[in-house]
């Protein structure tokens, strides 16, 4: 049986509290879990993750796209859209 070409994308955002243009990420987060619900977003806070952080990930936000770097500071609305509409 083929598997669906849109399972099992994520985008994990690494942020900071402290970081300003972090706090643009979460509404970043929430257009994305609006328009491309079949893509889990998942918000990390660098100051508490008690998971591994990826060595890719040096400044806040950081946007991985199904493990890899995506975007270094906040993606705007056309690099969303060229990005993620191929997952559809």
């Amino acid at each position: 049986m083929p598997v669906s070409p849109v399972a099992g994308h994520t985008i994990d955002i690494y942020v900071l509290e402290e970081c300003t243009n972090c706090a643009h990420a979460q509404r970043v987060a929430d257009r994305i879990r609006q328009a491309y619900p079949h893509v889990t977003v998942r918000l990390v806070d660098l100051a508490v993750a008690e998971e591994p952080i990826p060595d890719a990930v040096f400044a806040a936000p950081t946007y991985l796209l199904d493990g890899r770097v995506w975007s270094l500071g906040n993606p705007s609305p056309q690099e969303i859209s060229a990005a993620l509409s191929l997952l559809e």
